[in-house]
């Protein structure tokens, strides 16, 4: 029998970079910040790398002419456009990780037809903070997003792989959860 206990949402800690692998998203993602939310610098941008057109945190783009200019990564990205011209691919849009108060979101622009919404919720949660904690009795930590966990056990089972019957789920008051 597999026995999972909840975290306390004030306790929770993850490594985001260990947590969830980016660099088959690097280009076809950028996260472009919010510009309310001052806390996130560009140490904490998605980057789009395309060839050796990367220089810390500028990309320099090529002109058709071969020439180069640079363009700061992150908030000046405000059009598909641009986005086309530094990675060579089509069909970027424009979406927003969500969290839980007015203030915490963060503008994305991803490539529509390479990044699924199971993806783009999977990243979300992780990026913006919206999952739950559990850990067994041999202190193994599984991270699961909060929309999956208020659908309760069997998801959170399916979730992580475990049977249902094999599984019991306590939350943060000892409760098991159904």
């Amino acid at each position: 029998m597999i026995k999972l206990k909840q975290v306390a949402p004030e306790n929770i800690w993850y490594d985001f970079e260990n947590e969830v692998d980016f660099s088959q998203y690097e280009d076809k993602m950028v996260i472009a910040g919010n510009r309310s939310f001052k806390e996130f610098g560009d140490d904490d941008l998605i980057k789009i790398v395309k060839n050796d057109y990367y220089d810390d945190d500028e990309t320099l783009i090529e002109n058709e002419d071969g020439s180069c200019y640079e363009d700061e990564i992150g908030y000046s990205y405000d059009t598909a456009e641009e986005l086309e011209k530094v990675s060579g691919k089509k069909n970027w849009v424009e979406g927003t990780f969500r969290g839980y108060s007015q203030s915490d979101w963060q503008k994305i622009w991803y490539v529509k037809d390479e990044v699924s919404q199971d993806e783009l919720d999977y990243i979300g949660a992780f990026y913006i903070g919206t999952i739950s904690e559990f850990y067994d009795e041999d202190d193994c930590y599984y991270y699961v997003p909060d929309y999956v966990v208020w659908k309760g056990k069997k998801a959170i089972c399916d979730y992580l792989g475990f049977k249902v019957d094999e599984t019991e789920i306590y939350d943060e008051q000892d409760k098991l959860i159904e």
